[in-house]
């Protein structure tokens, strides 16, 4: 069980140096490229260096500063603002020796066991570490009151995209990204993506090829693997963007849903998920609980130029609000030294 959490005000006293730790693995993950997003956002107005104790993916080592952490080989974050972002990997004993001024844990996936074993680990270094959740569902899961700092995006490759919303000369195409596993998909999707299909609909799934068992052959239905085009791409491809994760998943946020919406495309999700409590059904979203629900909206938008675009507008607004510029400044503002006056400085930590 987690301590429970208090709320302290931080040292007035911090590093300028941002250590933002993160494997780096998979250039389809969220927390990756959160990482990316984080170090982008703060390097200019701080000294900020990425950090991977595992193999990284060749996509981040390639394009970016990217440093291992060899603690034998004298090459470990040291000092300064030490930001975890994501609990999901092991972090090493060289915790015990990096005498950071101030450590941040970004809770961002449902592991509430991998919360308290990091920050078992983290306390070894004699600082007590802040921890900030990624959504409002996810402090549900865990019952706890974390403050929340949701995952910010780079928006305009998606906010650049120019969408046509009235009759267009293919078939009405209906798609998601995601990782390719499977608990980024529900037990029943084949059967809804069968059923769209179907219908008339074509179905484009970018990390959908371990669903390649039930769906493979299917007429009208494509199997991308993870990354095969980009996001911008891949989404300029759709008419409607789909999503729901497996009953087992919590989606902590959803990255991918707010890209959609920003480039103008009508979502249709699921509940539960930690973006449901940012849309607003029938305005910038269309909300589902089952799969014949999921299947009625569909068709509601493939039936409808004027829904679609008015669905497609607000969500732009939406994710302009939700991951757009004024996250940018609560992230920063978060992060970076100097820091703010006392009064403005709570944060929860575990103790």
């Amino acid at each position: 069980m987690l301590a429970k959490i208090h709320l302290i005000l931080r040292d007035d006293q911090r590093s300028s140096v941002i250590h933002l730790v993160n494997p780096l693995w998979d250039p389809n993950g969220g927390s990756d490229w959160r990482t990316i997003v984080l170090w982008e956002m703060l390097r200019e107005q701080a000294k900020t260096k990425l950090w991977s104790e595992y193999r990284p993916s060749p996509v981040f080592d390639s394009r970016y500063p990217l440093q291992r952490i060899r603690p034998f080989m004298g090459s470990m974050p040291f000092g300064g603002t030490m930001v975890f972002v994501g609990i999901y990997f092991r972090i090493g004993y060289w915790i015990r020796f990096a005498m950071p001024k101030r450590v941040v844990v970004i809770y961002n996936t449902d592991q509430p066991d991998r919360l308290a074993k990091n920050l078992r680990r983290i306390t070894g270094c004699g600082v007590t570490p802040e921890v900030v959740s990624t959504s409002h569902a996810l402090n549900h899961k865990l019952g706890q009151s974390l403050p929340v700092l949701e995952s910010p995006i780079e928006l305009s490759p998606f906010l650049a995209m120019h969408r046509a919303h009235g009759p267009r000369n293919r078939m009405f195409t209906v798609g998601r990204l995601s990782r390719d596993d499977v608990s980024k998909h529900h037990r029943e999707d084949p059967e809804l993506y069968r059923r769209l299909a179907e219908s008339g609909c074509r179905v484009r799934i970018m990390g959908g090829t371990c669903l390649a068992a039930a769906l493979v052959g299917v007429p009208n239905i494509e199997l991308l693997p993870a990354g095969a085009e980009s996001a911008a791409a891949f989404l300029s491809s759709l008419d409607c963007f789909i999503y729901r994760t497996s009953e087992t998943w919590l989606e902590a946020f959803g990255r991918v849903i707010f890209e959609a919406m920003a480039s103008g495309l009508p979502v249709v999700c699921a509940k539960p998920g930690g973006y449901v409590d940012y849309l607003t059904h029938g305005r910038d979203s269309l909300i589902f609980e089952h799969t014949a629900d999921a299947f009625a909206q569909v068709q509601q938008l493939r039936g409808s130029d004027d829904l679609r675009a008015s669905l497609g507008e607000s969500a732009r607004e939406t994710a302009r609000q939700v991951v757009g510029e004024k996250l940018c400044l609560r992230t920063q503002q978060f992060l970076l030294p100097p820091a703010r006056p006392a009064a403005d400085t709570a944060a929860a930590v575990i103790v």
